[in-house]
């Protein structure tokens, strides 16, 4: 079993609060295909599918600790827990992985509205 390394650790630590790699990469002033390269080797490392399995492989081998994600979160959210209830809080730089639109996935009633195109009737 071979640990992962500093920058892998780095990587996938990013990944499991949910940036995205183009985030990832400006996060590490790198290119996104660099991001892509190394979590392709952290899967094929780990044995993993995709991010939460190779998040959930790392956790469990002990690359990364429950800690430290409760450490990075406690730091990046002044509000943390808070805002999580709130139904506001975002992965960084959600906005841009967004466009800025909120995220209503999920939301009580989200799966029975439908907006009809003007002129239709919503079925």
């Amino acid at each position: 079993m071979t640990a992962l390394t500093f920058r892998q650790r780095q990587v996938l630590t990013l990944a499991a609060f949910g940036n995205t790699n183009v985030m990832i990469a400006r996060i590490l002033d790198v290119h996104p295909t660099t991001v892509q390269t190394h979590l392709t080797a952290i899967y094929q490392q780990l044995g993993a599918r995709d991010r939460a399995n190779a998040v959930a492989i790392a956790i469990h081998r002990g690359d990364i600790s429950l800690a430290e994600l409760a450490r990075i979160a406690a730091a990046s959210s002044p509000r943390g827990a808070e805002t999580q209830r709130a139904g506001t809080g975002r992965p960084q730089g959600a906005p841009e992985a967004s466009g800025g639109a909120r995220d209503v996935r999920g939301a009580p009633g989200a799966a029975g509205r439908r907006t009809a195109p003007q002129g239709e009737a919503a079925a």
